[in-house]
């Protein structure tokens, strides 16, 4: 029999195959029925005389022996023929790849049934497999072939509404399959990814045993004599690496992967369209499906449990079940399961970091980890990160690397947390000795919390209030805030403020709700958390008399078990250390008060406020003072600042007038009144009293 080869854009075996099987389907139905002429014309793929006997030996010796065909072939053919369930659905098959083949066949399909349009009727396949008896008698069989339709085809839109009347032809999937990759498949997109355990290296930091332990579990359910389906849960943050610890344990089975987003159902237009291509390409391909990043929403969940029913019909091979800790999947399975869960611990972390840091920065692992808690797929960005600015000639250190975390770990989802550039270090704080003394503590509890928690062995002990949590208290311009830049610069992390105005809501619930958004951020990065005027939300318990005084206490009991829970560093800064609530003060670790400044340190808060580059007069008399006004360092830079406009637009130079000027204007908004005499030598400032100038 020749083969036409006037339509040669699919030149392959396995195609060819199946459309010659279908040409000799047609030859024993239409040779001799048909117009002589027509019969002519398609002379290249019809054959007179072909009986039942040879065309069931060329098929089952094409299909199943891989006549004619290489070991890849044959494996693809077998595959192929064993999905179509039946007799007409196999010959549904044939003939649309003959038709495939030349399109001009589907004058021939018109003589054995008139309607197939574009593609091929399962009427059409019926009769072509050699179906005599009524059409109600063949629906049955057609309606068990119309299953493997659904599975294997794509099936045309019209208006017909019998189901054996409506075309089927076959997508560029099924083309490309038969092909053997030769054609470009338009289905695959950037949600789907194929693993293929050869010649290929996983890297599972900090995860072995659990990599070990799902390779165990799965190599004795697939090692029975009845093979029975399963389902793989695999728990765990998004990208904390759970897609990598089941392609460890693939690799070692040999089992081809794969891998779909969710995002892929939940977005589509028609989810049972892509559950049936997902199906279809893990059953032909022979690859175990895995979807990943499984989230907590109905449609989610309604889909995964489609999605397993339906590979169920097909395919005795695993399902991998990626998800969040909080998605309940376990009552949706029908068949058993195993399952592991994705360690969030600072082994696991360390590990990363160890196994992430390029070359020669991995000394760098354990002080990292201390302070930046990052997944696997956040840590590879932060390495990309790293790699740039290394080709660009750049220095990689502790910092900068930090601030590569910070970039990938702010996604801008919390309004409520506002980054801080630190301004000020420790040279810069004007604090007695003692006071030092406690940041330096502080400093130390984050600085050394590995070797105390990890390799000294607290952390079991201590499961709850690893929080370095901080009252700062004092007035006003005492030096608080510049307290918490300081400790930011010193430790080299990122500095929060949550901006309380946000948080504090009317609503109840609503300020737990943003809190925890709160703690669920810092919780990443070990970001100091800095609660300015902490007052607003952990003032006193009060005598419950009324709704809104129980919410409020319930308030305060959130705020306490978060901190307490939260593994990271919180400063608290009031102005009145006696409104913060006392079931705090058990809660924190140290509790800081910033009083006014002495004469001493008062003198050099004055002489460093001005800078360098303003012009002052020599009448500055910084003894006189700090020795005359017990004021903060805040109310001096106020001071200070005034002075310098007061002096610029009176010729251009700061003078002893000036600064007594400001400090008569902060003393008077500070409702602090003081007499010329009060004022000794510059007591002649008579416009300090009268304000006329």
């Amino acid at each position: 029999m020749k083969v036409n080869r006037q339509d040669n854009m699919i030149n392959n075996n396995g195609i060819r195959v199946f459309a010659k099987l279908g040409a000799l389907k047609l030859s024993r139905l239409l040779c001799g029925k048909i117009p002589e002429d027509l019969e002519k014309r398609f002379e290249h793929w019809l054959e007179r005389g072909i009986s039942d006997e040879e065309i069931a030996k060329k098929e089952y010796s094409s299909l199943i022996e891989g006549e004619g065909s290489g070991p890849e072939d044959k494996a693809r053919l077998l595959n192929l023929s064993a999905n179509c369930e039946c007799g007409i659905a196999l010959t549904l098959m044939e003939l649309i790849m003959l038709r495939t083949i030349d399109p001009s066949v589907s004058e021939l399909l018109e003589q054995v049934c008139p309607g197939n349009g574009a593609g091929v009727t399962l009427l059409t396949a019926a009769k072509a497999s050699g179906f005599t008896s009524s059409i109600d008698e063949a629906i049955p069989d057609m309606t068990q072939a119309e299953r493997s339709a659904r599975f294997l085809l794509h099936e045309s839109e019209n208006g017909e509404e019998e189901f054996y009347r409506k075309p089927w032809t076959a997508d560029k999937y099924l083309l490309n399959y038969l092909s053997g990759g030769d054609l470009e498949d338009e289905e695959k997109d950037e949600y789907t990814e194929r693993f293929d355990p050869e010649g290929v290296t996983v890297a599972v930091y900090g995860m072995e045993k659990e990599a070990d332990g799902l390779y165990g579990q799965m190599k004795s359910l697939l090692d029975r004599e009845v093979l029975e389906p399963f389902t793989v849960l695999v728990e765990g943050e998004k990208e904390s690496g759970r897609y990598t610890v089941v392609k460890a344990a693939a690799l070692r089975l040999g089992l081809p992967l794969l891998a779909v987003d969710t995002e892929y159902l939940i977005n589509s237009n028609d989810p049972r369209k892509v559950i049936r291509y997902l199906v279809r390409c893990s059953v032909l391909e022979g690859r175990a499906l895995c979807l990943r990043n499984i989230g907590k929403t109905d449609d989610t969940v309604f889909l995964v449990g489609r999605l397993s029913h339906f590979l169920r019909r097909h395919s005795l091979l695993p399902l991998f079940l990626l998800s969040d800790h909080s998605v309940k999947l376990k009552p949706l399975l029908k068949e058993s399961f195993i399952g592991v869960r994705i360690p969030d611990s600072r082994a696991v972390n360390l590990a990363l970091w160890k196994g992430f840091l390029p070359e020669g920065y991995a000394d760098l692992a354990e002080s990292l980890s201390s302070k930046m808690k990052l997944t696997a797929g956040q840590m590879k960005r932060v390495m990309r990160s790293c790699e740039t600015a290394l080709n660009a000639g750049e220095e990689l250190d502790e910092h900068k690397i930090c601030r590569f975390c910070y970039e990938v770990l702010d996604d801008g989802r919390y309004d409520n947390v506002k980054w801080v550039e630190p301004g000020f270090g420790f040279d810069d704080l004007k604090i007695d000795q003692r006071s030092r003394a406690v940041l330096k503590d502080i400093c130390d509890q984050v600085e050394l919390r590995h070797k105390v928690y990890e390799e000294w062995g607290l952390r079991d002990m201590y499961a709850y209030g690893r929080c370095v949590s901080v009252i700062f208290a004092g007035s006003p311009g005492t030096g608080k805030t510049m307290a918490v830049h300081a400790l930011a610069s010193r430790l080299g992390l990122e500095l929060y403020k949550v901006d309380l105005s946000q948080i504090v809501d009317k609503y109840v619930g609503e300020t737990e709700k943003r809190l925890e958004e709160v703690f669920d951020k810092a919780q990443k990065s070990n970001m100091i958390l800095f609660f300015d005027e902490a007052d607003a939300v952990m003032g006193k318990r009060s005598e419950v008399k009324d709704a809104q005084d129980k919410y409020a206490n319930t308030e305060i009991s959130f705020i306490l078990q978060r901190i307490e829970e939260y593994d990271g560093i919180v400063i608290l800064a009031t102005n009145n250390l006696h409104n913060i609530d006392h079931a705090f003060m058990r809660r924190i670790r140290y509790v800081l008060n910033f009083a006014l400044p002495e004469k001493t340190t008062r003198e050099a808060i004055w002489r460093e406020a001005f800078g360098e580059g303003v012009p002052l007069s020599d009448d500055i008399d910084y003894d006189y003072l700090a020795e005359k006004f017990e004021l903060s360092g805040g109310e001096i830079k106020n001071i200070v600042l005034n002075a310098v406009f007061y002096g610029a637009a009176d010729g251009g130079r700061v003078t002893m007038k000036h600064i007594m000027k400001a400090v008569y204007r902060e003393l008077t908004k500070a409702r602090r009144v003081a007499l010329s005499g009060d004022y000794t030598e510059y007591g002649e400032y008579g416009y300090l009293l009268t304000d006329q100038n």
